[in-house]
């Protein structure tokens, strides 16, 4: 055996020895007998499969560093600065940038993380070159897949033909964002050059939906329709969708029931929803969508990092510990935090088409071990990942010293 890992914490409470051979959980039970190259006791500690985060604008990260002058609250400005930072990426940049964001992610116990590249004209293909090579770097870790993605919309410009040949150069998704275009015809358009590519190259899609306040804004509704009628349910995946909050309930009602017709999993990304939403005046409007609907209605709901410190969102660790805790609060889930730990986990991991997720014997060796008791504690304290394991071997350890003097 290569590594055993006794004295493991279950999310039952239970404690139990994990037995680990050739990146497969070997051995699940209390006492096991075997011998390993490793031995490690966790006295206790929470033990989950490792966390999975669905979506990540990866060549946006670490803007800031990339700016002359201070980054400014008016988002009209900061949209201006970030076409000249989009204009000098270069593959090196992008692969040194989102290679610091994707070791946050092995430090915080992640095995999984979809990279969204902008696929545009003030980018080009840089961005997906440098996410490429990310994926190649370090795909002997975790599991990496990279989205094609049109941030700026698809007409006026190249971004169709960039698009073909971000798919032709080995992105794995199908990105789009269809609510951002002029009008509703051309918002269908979009949707269907994502739906006609996705099937060329035989590939998942993941669209950014109606991500504002305004009620008109229903472009989930068109992709949920077309899902069914192209055949693609179950491999569509719908991010923010926070107009369906604020569409009239027997409206909103009826869009939830296409979309659990379609199979789409949304992502519901809940920090980010906090601070993008066009707040205007106060009391401020609610900018995340209808999770507890959702939910109640069968559709999937999963929570990603989405952004980290770039024009759209300030802050961000990769730390799917924190973005679980933004959604108890925010999806009210306070007093079944529980329910939070799928959408983090077992839920992006079948978006991303995990074969083997979860802990049982058989299945892939990728465990996060938490510096708590259980799930609310660990929420509540935010808690150290003590140890990471991704395909069956410790990539990441973190100790914690404090010390008080009362």
């Amino acid at each position: 055996m290569d590594l055993l890992l006794r004295n493991a914490r279950l999310l039952d409470g239970r404690l139990t020895d994990i037995g680990i051979q050739d990146g497969v959980v070997t051995g699940l039970k209390p006492g096991l007998t075997r011998t390993a190259t490793s031995e490690r006791d966790l006295d206790g500690k929470l033990t989950l499969p490792a966390f999975v985060n669905g979506q990540l604008h990866a060549c946006k990260v670490f803007w800031r560093r990339k700016l002359d002058e201070p980054v400014l609250a008016d988002s009209a400005e900061r949209f201006a600065l970030a076409k000249a930072v989009k204009e000098s990426y270069t593959p090196k940049d992008v692969f040194i940038r989102v290679s610091e964001v994707v070791k946050l992610a092995v430090l915080n116990g992640t095995c999984a993380i979809r990279l969204f590249a902008d696929v545009d004209e003030a980018s080009g293909l840089n961005a997906l070159e440098g996410l490429l090579e990310v994926k190649r770097v370090f795909s002997k870790y975790l599991t990496i897949q990279v989205v094609a993605f049109p941030q700026d919309g698809v007409f006026g410009g190249n971004a169709r033909e960039l698009m073909e040949q971000a798919l032709s150069s080995g992105a794995d998704v199908v990105g789009g964002i269809p609510w951002v275009e002029v009008d509703e015809a051309a918002r269908r358009a979009h949707t269907d050059m994502c739906f006609d590519l996705a099937a060329r190259f035989d590939k998942d899609l993941h669209l950014v939906c109606d991500d504002t306040v305004d009620p008109t804004s229903r472009t989930l509704e068109y992709v949920a329709q077309k899902t069914v009628a192209t055949g693609y349910q179950g491999r569509v995946a719908a991010t923010q969708c926070a107009a369906l909050a604020f569409y009239d309930d027997e409206y909103a009602a009826r869009v939830i029931q296409l979309v659990k017709a379609a199979g789409i999993t949304i992502f519901a990304n809940s920090q980010v929803s906090l601070v993008t939403t066009e707040l205007g005046q106060e009391p401020y409007a609610r900018g995340i969508t209808r999770v507890q609907a959702l939910l109640e209605a069968g559709v999937p709901v999963a929570c990603a990092q989405d952004d980290i410190d770039n024009w759209y969102y300030p802050f961000g660790r990769n730390d799917m510990l924190e973005v679980a805790q933004f959604m108890v609060h925010v999806g009210g889930f306070g007093w079944e935090p529980q329910r939070v730990l799928r959408m983090v986990g077992e839920v992006p991991a079948q978006v991303l088409g995990l074969p083997s997720y979860g802990l049982k014997v058989g299945l892939a060796a990728n465990l996060v071990v938490l510096d708590a008791a259980d799930w609310h504690e660990a929420l509540q304290f935010q808690a150290l990942k003590t140890l990471v394991v991704l395909k069956g071997q410790v990539v990441a350890e973190s100790k914690l010293e404090q010390t008080l003097r009362l």
